[in-house]
Protein backbone atom coordinates (compact mmCIF):
# COMPACT_ATOMS: atom_id res chain seq x y z
CA UNK A 1 0.00 0.00 0.00
CA UNK A 2 1.31 3.43 -0.92
CA UNK A 3 2.42 5.46 2.08
CA UNK A 4 1.56 9.10 2.68
CA UNK A 5 2.74 11.69 5.23
CA UNK A 6 0.79 11.39 8.48
CA UNK A 7 -0.38 15.00 8.35
CA UNK A 8 -1.70 14.50 4.83
CA UNK A 9 -3.68 11.46 5.96
CA UNK A 10 -5.05 13.37 8.95
CA UNK A 11 -6.25 16.16 6.69
CA UNK A 12 -7.72 13.59 4.28
CA UNK A 13 -10.04 12.43 7.06
CA UNK A 14 -11.15 16.04 7.47
CA UNK A 15 -11.93 16.20 3.75
CA UNK A 16 -13.90 12.96 3.97
CA UNK A 17 -16.04 14.36 6.76
CA UNK A 18 -16.72 17.50 4.74
CA UNK A 19 -17.53 15.43 1.65
CA UNK A 20 -20.01 13.32 3.61
CA UNK A 21 -21.87 16.50 4.59
CA UNK A 22 -21.86 17.79 1.02
CA UNK A 23 -23.12 14.48 -0.40
CA UNK A 24 -25.86 14.40 2.23
CA UNK A 25 -26.90 17.88 1.09
CA UNK A 26 -27.03 16.65 -2.51
CA UNK A 27 -24.09 18.74 -3.71
CA UNK A 28 -22.46 17.11 -6.75
CA UNK A 29 -19.35 19.30 -7.03
CA UNK A 30 -17.21 21.28 -4.62
CA UNK A 31 -14.32 23.66 -5.13
CA UNK A 32 -11.08 23.71 -3.15
CA UNK A 33 -12.16 27.08 -1.81
CA UNK A 34 -15.39 25.62 -0.44
CA UNK A 35 -13.50 22.74 1.17
CA UNK A 36 -11.09 25.28 2.63
CA UNK A 37 -13.95 27.14 4.28
CA UNK A 38 -15.32 23.91 5.74
CA UNK A 39 -12.00 22.66 7.11
CA UNK A 40 -10.26 25.90 8.11
CA UNK A 41 -7.40 25.10 5.73
CA UNK A 42 -6.17 26.91 2.62
CA UNK A 43 -7.31 26.00 -0.87
CA UNK A 44 -3.65 25.67 -1.86
CA UNK A 45 -3.08 23.07 0.86
CA UNK A 46 -6.20 21.16 -0.18
CA UNK A 47 -5.22 21.02 -3.85
CA UNK A 48 -1.72 19.89 -2.88
CA UNK A 49 -3.05 17.14 -0.59
CA UNK A 50 -5.56 15.79 -3.08
CA UNK A 51 -2.99 15.71 -5.88
CA UNK A 52 -0.92 13.32 -3.74
CA UNK A 53 -3.70 10.73 -3.97
CA UNK A 54 -4.31 11.11 -7.68
CA UNK A 55 -5.77 13.30 -10.39
CA UNK A 56 -9.11 14.76 -9.45
CA UNK A 57 -11.15 17.83 -10.21
CA UNK A 58 -11.69 20.00 -13.24
CA UNK A 59 -10.87 23.70 -13.70
CA UNK A 60 -13.90 25.95 -13.11
CA UNK A 61 -15.96 22.89 -12.18
CA UNK A 62 -14.37 21.57 -9.01
CA UNK A 63 -14.27 18.11 -7.56
CA UNK A 64 -16.97 15.52 -8.04
CA UNK A 65 -17.88 14.93 -4.37
CA UNK A 66 -18.60 11.21 -4.68
CA UNK A 67 -15.57 10.46 -6.84
CA UNK A 68 -13.28 12.43 -4.55
CA UNK A 69 -14.63 10.58 -1.52
CA UNK A 70 -14.02 7.27 -3.27
CA UNK A 71 -10.47 8.30 -4.20
CA UNK A 72 -9.56 9.27 -0.66
CA UNK A 73 -11.18 6.24 0.93
CA UNK A 74 -9.29 3.97 -1.42
CA UNK A 75 -6.05 5.00 0.27
CA UNK A 76 -6.85 6.06 3.84
CA UNK A 77 -9.81 3.86 4.80
CA UNK A 78 -8.97 0.28 3.94
CA UNK A 79 -11.32 -1.62 6.27
CA UNK A 80 -13.95 -1.11 8.92
CA UNK A 81 -12.24 -0.15 12.20
CA UNK A 82 -13.64 -1.92 15.27
CA UNK A 83 -13.36 -0.01 18.54
CA UNK A 84 -14.08 -0.73 22.21
CA UNK A 85 -14.39 1.71 25.09
CA UNK A 86 -13.34 1.31 28.72
CA UNK A 87 -15.04 3.59 31.23
CA UNK A 88 -18.67 4.63 30.90
CA UNK A 89 -18.61 7.75 33.06
CA UNK A 90 -19.61 11.20 31.84
CA UNK A 91 -16.90 11.33 29.19
CA UNK A 92 -17.28 7.70 28.16
CA UNK A 93 -21.04 8.08 27.82
CA UNK A 94 -20.57 11.14 25.62
CA UNK A 95 -18.10 9.21 23.44
CA UNK A 96 -20.60 6.37 23.00
CA UNK A 97 -23.22 8.87 21.84
CA UNK A 98 -20.93 10.31 19.17
CA UNK A 99 -22.69 9.57 15.85
CA UNK A 100 -19.41 9.08 13.98
CA UNK A 101 -18.99 5.69 15.64
CA UNK A 102 -22.02 4.37 13.80
CA UNK A 103 -20.66 5.10 10.32
CA UNK A 104 -19.67 2.46 7.79
CA UNK A 105 -15.94 2.72 8.48
CA UNK A 106 -15.88 3.06 12.29
CA UNK A 107 -17.79 0.73 14.58
CA UNK A 108 -17.89 1.03 18.36
CA UNK A 109 -18.68 -2.60 19.12
CA UNK A 110 -18.66 -2.75 22.94
CA UNK A 111 -18.05 -0.82 26.14
CA UNK A 112 -16.77 -2.00 29.51
CA UNK A 113 -17.14 -0.72 33.06
CA UNK A 114 -16.46 -1.94 36.58
CA UNK A 115 -19.73 -0.51 37.93
CA UNK A 116 -22.33 -3.32 38.10
CA UNK A 117 -25.11 -0.72 37.81
CA UNK A 118 -23.94 0.11 34.28
CA UNK A 119 -23.32 -3.44 33.08
CA UNK A 120 -25.92 -5.10 30.83
CA UNK A 121 -27.24 -1.71 29.73
CA UNK A 122 -26.67 0.07 26.43
CA UNK A 123 -25.97 3.58 25.20
CA UNK A 124 -26.71 4.47 21.58
CA UNK A 125 -27.16 0.77 20.87
CA UNK A 126 -23.72 -0.13 22.26
CA UNK A 127 -23.83 -2.77 24.98
CA UNK A 128 -21.91 -2.34 28.24
CA UNK A 129 -20.13 -5.36 29.72
CA UNK A 130 -18.15 -6.20 32.83
CA UNK A 131 -14.36 -6.09 32.59
CA UNK A 132 -14.02 -9.86 32.90
CA UNK A 133 -15.63 -10.26 29.48
CA UNK A 134 -13.21 -7.92 27.71
CA UNK A 135 -10.70 -10.46 26.39
CA UNK A 136 -13.33 -12.75 24.92
CA UNK A 137 -15.30 -9.95 23.24
CA UNK A 138 -12.22 -8.18 21.89
CA UNK A 139 -11.17 -11.38 20.14
CA UNK A 140 -14.68 -12.26 19.02
CA UNK A 141 -15.37 -8.82 17.52
CA UNK A 142 -11.91 -8.43 15.93
CA UNK A 143 -11.17 -5.15 17.71
CA UNK A 144 -8.27 -2.99 16.49
CA UNK A 145 -8.48 0.07 18.75
CA UNK A 146 -9.22 0.50 22.45
CA UNK A 147 -10.37 3.76 24.02
CA UNK A 148 -9.48 4.50 27.66
CA UNK A 149 -11.83 6.86 29.48
CA UNK A 150 -11.37 5.61 33.04
CA UNK A 151 -10.06 7.53 36.10
CA UNK A 152 -6.30 8.02 35.92
CA UNK A 153 -5.57 5.53 38.71
CA UNK A 154 -7.06 2.74 36.57
CA UNK A 155 -5.69 3.77 33.18
CA UNK A 156 -2.47 1.72 33.30
CA UNK A 157 -4.40 -1.40 34.30
CA UNK A 158 -6.69 -0.97 31.29
CA UNK A 159 -3.73 -0.27 29.01
CA UNK A 160 -2.09 -3.50 30.18
CA UNK A 161 -5.34 -5.37 29.54
CA UNK A 162 -5.58 -3.98 26.00
CA UNK A 163 -2.00 -4.94 25.25
CA UNK A 164 -2.58 -8.47 26.58
CA UNK A 165 -5.55 -8.74 24.21
CA UNK A 166 -3.35 -7.94 21.23
CA UNK A 167 -4.62 -4.39 20.71
CA UNK A 168 -2.01 -2.24 18.96
CA UNK A 169 -3.87 1.08 18.93
CA UNK A 170 -4.98 2.96 22.04
CA UNK A 171 -6.72 6.31 22.40
CA UNK A 172 -6.11 7.54 25.94
CA UNK A 173 -8.51 10.15 27.32
CA UNK A 174 -7.32 9.55 30.87
CA UNK A 175 -5.35 12.56 32.20
CA UNK A 176 -2.17 10.59 32.80
CA UNK A 177 0.58 8.90 30.82
CA UNK A 178 0.37 5.18 30.15
CA UNK A 179 3.31 2.88 29.51
CA UNK A 180 3.09 0.41 26.65
CA UNK A 181 5.55 -1.88 24.85
CA UNK A 182 7.29 -0.83 21.66
CA UNK A 183 5.04 -1.26 18.64
CA UNK A 184 1.86 -0.11 20.41
CA UNK A 185 0.48 3.17 19.07
CA UNK A 186 -1.00 5.57 21.63
CA UNK A 187 -2.80 8.85 21.02
CA UNK A 188 -3.17 10.84 24.25
CA UNK A 189 -6.07 13.28 24.34
CA UNK A 190 -6.08 15.39 27.51
CA UNK A 191 -8.92 17.88 27.13
CA UNK A 192 -7.51 20.22 29.78
CA UNK A 193 -4.17 20.36 27.98
CA UNK A 194 -5.91 20.99 24.64
CA UNK A 195 -7.86 23.94 26.07
CA UNK A 196 -4.80 25.44 27.77
CA UNK A 197 -2.71 24.97 24.63
CA UNK A 198 -5.36 26.74 22.55
CA UNK A 199 -5.52 29.58 25.09
CA UNK A 200 -1.73 29.91 24.95
CA UNK A 201 -1.78 30.07 21.14
CA UNK A 202 -4.48 32.74 21.23
CA UNK A 203 -2.54 34.94 23.64
CA UNK A 204 0.78 34.34 21.90
CA UNK A 205 -0.63 35.85 18.71
CA UNK A 206 -1.95 38.87 20.62
CA UNK A 207 1.29 39.53 22.50
CA UNK A 208 3.53 42.33 21.13
CA UNK A 209 6.74 41.25 19.49
CA UNK A 210 10.01 42.86 20.44
CA UNK A 211 13.09 43.13 18.26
Amino acid sequence: MKKFPQRTVTRAFMYLRALDSLIEEGKAYVSSGELAAMTALTDVQIRKDISVFGKAGKPRVGYDTRRLKQLLEEYVVQNVVHVVLFGVGNLGSAILRYPGFQEDKIKMVAAFDSDPNKVDKAINGISIYSLDKAKLLIQKKHVEIGVIAVPKQASQQIADLLVSCGIQGIVNFSPTTITVPKGIFVKNIDLAVEFLSLFWDMNAKKAPRYA
